[in-house]
């Protein structure tokens, strides 16, 4: 092996030295510490992740009034809970007029009150129809001091769909009426013993009630003229708790339907008394207490 020069060896020893230089470099340097409290530079953005919210469904607003198949109406509590009797009172003497849409409703055949049918629950014998009893409360309201008149006209007709409008004609014929009275008698498919009668001092009575038209009807825009039915509505309900302070049995719950009956014409009452399955007899005797409550809602107390 050739010799090394003492040139060479100063070459060698000056690379050594700056080898080492450079290895003592690199292992001086350190790396920053983490910070103890977690500080974000300030150069660095703050990213927040956020959770979109669950949408909450809106409550469905409970409707005003519900209407069945059957176009009988329920009243929301709230709204039903606004309405209370009243006082009717007129200035003057109270013209009535008794009218009848359907004129040939009958009660139930008897011995004692027999007549010839038309069709069952009907007759056109006015002794035992639903006229007789419009008779009746002529009579007890004659007495009460109203003016009354009783048009016993059969606006039936071959189309007993169309007998409102019919009636109407009827109604229109009078001027300066107060009170429309619309009597009726309900029917029923019960047999034997009527569920509808009720003994007060051991006499059968007839079960009533009363029907009020709001005018909604099956569709839009159905009737050219509604009635003011909340007016009338309450009208009833003073008739009714009349008559349930008296025999608190013998009145039924309003009926409040989507149909008008003509109530458009002012202060209107649509009276079921009884039903094809009660007596003649107890439909007229449950006359009088129509009769006492219409006096009671109508003649104020300073007359």
């Amino acid at each position: 092996m050739k010799p090394i020069s003492k040139l060479q060896k100063h070459r060698i020893l000056f690379l050594s030295c700056f080898v080492l230089l450079l290895l003592s470099g690199c292992s001086g340097a350190t790396e920053p510490e983490p910070s103890e409290t977690g500080a974000i530079p300030e150069n660095t953005p703050v990213v927040i992740v956020t959770r979109a919210p669950t949408p909450t469904a809106s409550p469905t607003p409970v409707p005003e009034m519900m209407i069945d198949e059957d176009g009988d109406i329920t009243l929301r509590s709230d709204i039903a809970a606004q309405f209370s009797p009243a006082s009717f009172p007129f200035d003057h003497k109270p013209v009535v007029l008794i009218y009848h849409t359907h004129a040939t409703e009958s009660y139930l055949l008897t011995e004692e009150g027999s007549y010839v049918e038309t069709e069952r629950g009907r007759t056109k014998n006015t002794r035992y129809n639903i006229i007789a009893v419009g008779n009746a409360l002529q009579k007890a309201l004659e007495q009460r001091g109203f003016t009354v008149i009783h048009d016993t006209s059969d606006v039936e007709g071959e189309d007993i769909n169309s007998a409102y409008s019919r009636s109407l004609q009827l109604m229109q014929k009078y001027e300066d009426i107060d009170l429309y009275i619309d009597l009726h008698r309900n029917s029923s498919n019960q047999r034997g013993r009527s569920e509808n009668t009720i003994l007060i001092d051991t006499v059968p009575h007839a079960k009533l009630f009363f029907v009020v038209g709001t005018g909604i009807g099956t569709y839009e825009g159905e009737y050219d003229a509604l009635p003011d039915w909340k007016n009338n509505y309450t009208f009833a309900l003073s008739l009714t708790t009349a008559i349930a302070e008296e025999q608190p049995d013998l009145v039924k719950p309003i009926r409040l339907k989507g149909g008008r009956f003509n109530q458009h014409m002012g202060l209107c009452l649509l009276a079921e008394i009884g039903t094809n399955a009660d007596t003649l007899e107890a439909a007229l005797n449950t006359v009088p207490y129509l009769a006492d409550a219409l006096e009671f809602v109508c003649f104020s107390k300073t007359n």
